[in-house]
């Protein structure tokens, strides 16, 4: 199987370099636009069902792409951004410097999850269930998922069966096109954070 992994077009809190977690944040114009250009982008491998977070900025991300393409939207909440807790609406820029100690344990692995949110190993549980269920309907099939930085880069670690994953490992964009493929047994990465696709058109 192909598996497309999708992160939402642009917010007003990814413009801005801000933690946006569970808050529910709208897609600027912009992100509509990068939207229009992802679906122009998998019109040359089409797939058979979109899967999406709850939030709006993904629901709004997936909705442009299945209007363009023609399929049916599966939402759910297990695909999700991680709770940043206290940290949601903290700047990227200046929540190390206000959060320096419980930051810098958080970027080496050794604070779980942001004060008053959701754990790295809850986030590996609810994305590890929901893959085991794609892969299990969508054996042979061509799958997209609209969903957010966090699980995007769990999906890519359970491909590469890390134990321990940092959440710093890879660079996943607003707008960009990761893609997997193979089987319930084998997942191979074949590219990360593809944004040519924004710059097309």
């Amino acid at each position: 199987m192909k598996l497309f992994l999708i992160r939402h077009g642009e917010t007003p809190w990814t413009q801005s370099r801000r933690y946006q977690g569970k808050t529910d944040i709208p897609l600027t114009p912009k992100g509509i636009q990068q939207a229009k250009a992802i679906a122009h982008a998998l019109r040359r491998d089409p797939p058979s069902q979109l899967y999406t977070s709850t939030l709006q900025r993904a629901r709004d991300t997936a909705q442009v792409i299945a209007q363009e393409l023609r399929v049916k939207v599966i939402a759910d909440p297990r695909l999700n951004e991680i709770d940043f807790g206290k940290w949601e609406g903290a700047s990227f820029d200046r929540l190390p410097e206000l959060e320096r100690s419980r930051f810098r344990k958080w970027r080496e692995g050794k604070l779980r999850k942001a004060p008053g949110g959701e754990s790295l190993a809850s986030l590996s549980r609810r994305v590890g269930e929901i893959l085991k269920e794609i892969l299990h309907r969508h054996a042979e099939e061509t799958i997209a998922v609209i969903t957010h930085g966090g699980p995007i880069k769990t999906f890519l670690f359970k491909a590469l069966k890390a134990e321990s994953p940092s959440i710093w490992s890879f660079q996943i964009d607003p707008g960009s096109i990761s893609l997997l493929e193979g089987n319930r047994n084998l997942l191979q990465i074949v590219w990360t954070n593809r944004t040519d696709h924004l710059n097309s058109r």
